[in-house]
């Protein structure tokens, strides 16, 4: 388990053109991890994807922080992809003030499941609040009870 890792003011572009299924900054198995700051564009699938295990049990992710990104232009050939992206519990999250655009139309893949932020299997611990997206996009796959979006 990695832990208390930063990644901050970055400008990622044109991330994962030779592996498709990379997002821009990923970050599996993570706690009191800070991604902040950072501007991201042009990717084949999500921008900013943090947790991994596909689990809703207690697994030591915990305390991540998504804040203050800007993610543009994701999803340019894949879907099952969100401008943030999270997996698994991870109590005492935080997704705030973040700017997200919505998903490019990716040529064959259907945008049906591309959102602004999607919460894939089990995520759970997250508390979401003033991210600026141009309408309510977000995607659930089987969220936990303890997801707080506060609008």
């Amino acid at each position: 388990m990695c832990n208390r890792l930063t990644i901050e003011r970055n400008k990622i572009t044109d991330a994962a053109n030779e592996d498709w299924g990379c997002g821009a900054v990923s970050a599996g198995y993570v706690r009191d991890t800070e991604i902040s700051g950072n501007e991201v564009s042009h990717v084949n699938y999500s921008g900013i994807c943090v947790g991994w295990g596909w689990t809703a049990l207690e697994s030591g992710m915990r305390n991540n922080r998504i804040t203050g990104n800007t993610v543009t232009d994701y999803a340019r050939q894949l879907y099952d992809a969100g401008g943030i992206y999270t997996l698994s519990n991870q109590p005492g999250s935080v997704i705030s003030g973040n700017t997200i655009s919505m998903p490019h139309p990716a040529p064959y893949a259907t945008n049906n499941r591309a959102f602004c932020i999607y919460f894939d299997e089990a995520t759970d611990g997250y508390t979401v609040s003033g991210n600026k997206m141009p309408e309510e996009s977000f995607g659930y796959n089987k969220p936990g009870k303890n997801l707080k979006i506060i609008k």
